[in-house]
Parts: C-alpha cells; structure tokens; sequence
C-alpha cells in the first residue's frame, strides 16, 4: 500500500504537465483547426481611420524658481527693526529690515550743508564777475583780474560738482539703511536677528522667486535633431495635481552631457498657483504633429513569423495585411505601411484568425 501511494504522488504532477501542454498545444491550433474545419472565428470590427498622431518624448525633472536673489547689506550698521521673517510672502519694494540710519542722516545733512554753501560762493562770484566786466568796459579793472575772477568762479562751480556727488552717495547710503525685496518672492532664510551688526556684504535674507519658474530636463541625445526653441510642452507636477502647464521649450543647450549623454533643455514658466519650487515635474515634449495617420487599435495587431499584421474583413473572409508600425498613442497603433484608410479591419479575436478564415463580425 506504501509503494502504490508513492507511485500515484509521482504520477499524478506528470498527467497534470501533459495535460498543460496538450492545452496548450491546442489553443495555438486553434486558428488552423477553425480554418480546416471551415468554422467561422467570432469577432468584432472597427473602420480604420485617419486621425492626428503626436510624436511625443518625455522627461522627470525639478521645478526651481527662475531667481534666487540673495539680499545682502550695502551698508554697515546695527538691525535696529526685522520686518519679515522665514515662509513671508513679500512684494517687489517691501521694506524687510532696518539698519540703524543715524550716522548716515548725519552725514547727508553735513554734504547739504557744504553744498548751499558752494552755491552761494557761486553765486557770489557771478555777481563779482559781472560787477568787474562793467567796470572793466570804463578802463576801471585791468584784464588781469578779471581772468582771475573767472578762474575763480571755475573752481567754485567744479567744487559744486563734486558737493552735488557727495549729497548722492550719502542719500544712497542713507537710502540702503532700509533693506527691501528686489522682486516679488518668498524668505527662503533670514540669517539675521535685531541687535546684529553687518558689515557691507553680509547677506541678511535668502529670497526665493515663486511666480517665475524654470525646469531643466535631461532628454537623449539621439533626439537632439528634433529638440529645438519653441516646441510645445505639457508639464504636470504631483505636488500640484489639479494644475497643468502648457508652454514652450525656453532653450536647449549646445553641448551634451558626458556623464549619462544626455541634452539638457530649459522651460520658463509663469507659476499658475500651487507650484513650489523643489517638486518634481513631469515634461512631455511633442517632438511631431502627424495630422494624417492612419491609427488602428493596438489589440487589432497581430505578431506572426512574417511580421506585424492585421486583418482586414471583407464579405465575411479575413485578409491578412503586413504592416509597419508607428506611433503608438493610448491603445492606439499608428501603421506607416499596409492600410490606406476605410478599411474594416478585426479587432477583439483578431489573434485567432489566419488568411482566409471566415468571420463573423460580433457586437464589442
């Protein structure tokens, strides 16, 4: 009894492989049995058509803000006010710190000062000068003095000049006292706090600019031909996922990267809302517009030893067609070679048709 049961657990893993591949065996049969058997194979049909057909390359990238100013100090002083802090959302021109001004409010009022002063020594002079020229017209004042007047009065007009340059810069400086945003933006980082003293250079806020973006995308090399200014391209993002972009390509640079040789191109673009900087970004380029290809459904090709072919149902007969395929776009196939359009071609049971095998066309 042992013996018998050790001889019927062998067995019966063996029946099963036979049985397997019997079945299998069968079901590549079919067609050839149908078409011997003169049966005719059930399917269902649809009409070839043309239709416009994208050539579309596609690429992951990282979103990042087009500007990134750094917002640094352009004179020396104590933060005597901080108003902005991490995460604000700021405006172009909106106050974010304050130095203490003093010493260059007092300054500027001295350069003032010594500037009325010239400009009253100037208008003096003119005055002198003219007095000197009447006299000068009754033989009253030698040529001599008056040059020397009007030597004097050149001096006193270059010395204004200079007046006038040192009353700018001394606005200017009392001007960078108050720390403002060069464009509309976010505080990314605030590297200082109220009491602080920076030097000329000290960088005070990280701004991060989030209404204009920039993508930067690694594409092949072998698309370089085809990748050029102004193509069409659709952006998504899962970290905006009711929000889609579409733009065009910004430029494409010249040389290819010998690290994984790959062609970098960029994408500006305005931000429509909920876009960050740092997220991932999805870019499908479309590389060709096509507007006259014939697409079939991609179940309706069949692979045989010949190649790829479909079936085409005419007056209830199957006829194979070898074709070149194209694009694939969905679950649609375009084919470049082997249909001309208006065909009636089979669709679902297109694999269990051999040439010449009837058909009888189903409801999909």
């Amino acid at each position: 009894m042992i013996v018998r049961a050790r001889i019927l657990t062998g067995w019966f893993p063996t029946c099963a492989a036979l049985v397997g591949f019997c079945s299998l065996a069968l079901v590549s049969l079919i067609p050839e049995f149908a078409a011997a058997q003169g049966r005719s194979v059930r399917v269902t049909t649809t009409a070839v058509e043309r239709r416009s057909v994208e050539e579309t390359e596609w690429a992951v990238g990282v979103i990042e803000s087009r500007s990134s100013p750094q917002i640094a100090a352009e004179v020396a002083g104590e933060i005597i006010q901080m108003l902005a802090d991490e995460g604000s959302s700021v405006t172009a021109g909106q106050e974010l710190a304050v130095i203490n001004s003093e010493e260059y409010r007092l300054d500027n009022a001295e350069d003032k000062a010594d500037l009325g002063r010239l400009s009253a020594l100037m208008r003096n002079q003119e005055l002198e000068l003219e007095r000197s020229r009447t006299l000068y017209a009754d033989n009253l004042v030698a040529q001599f003095e008056i040059d020397a007047m009007e030597a004097q009065l050149e001096a006193i007009k270059q010395e204004l000049e200079g007046a006038k340059a040192r009353v700018a810069e001394s606005q200017r400086r009392l001007k960078e006292t108050r720390l403002t945003a060069p464009v509309k933006g976010e505080i990314a980082e605030r590297h200082v706090d109220v009491g602080d003293y920076v030097q000329i250079g000290n960088v005070v806020f990280d701004l991060i600019d989030i209404a204009n973006l920039r993508v930067r995308l690694p594409f092949p090399e072998y698309q370089a031909p085809k990748l050029v200014k102004g193509l069409e391209v659709r952006l998504s993002s899962i970290a905006a996922a009711n929000e889609a972009v579409h733009t065009t390509i910004t430029e494409v640079r010249p040389s290819v990267n010998p690290a994984n040789r790959s062609l970098t191109v960029i994408i500006d673009f305005p931000n429509p809302g909920s876009w960050r900087p740092g997220a991932s970004v999805r870019a499908e380029v479309v590389l060709e517009v096509r507007e006259d290809a014939i697409m079939v459904p991609q179940i309706s090709v069949v692979r045989r030893p010949a190649g790829d072919v479909v079936y085409v149902i005419n007056a209830g007969m199957a006829e194979e067609r070898l074709i070149e395929r194209g694009l694939r776009n969905g679950n649609l196939v375009e084919v470049r070679a082997g249909l001309t359009g208006g065909e009636r071609i089979a669709v679902d049971g297109a694999g269990f048709l051999t040439n010449g095998a009837r058909v009888t066309e189903v409801e999909g």
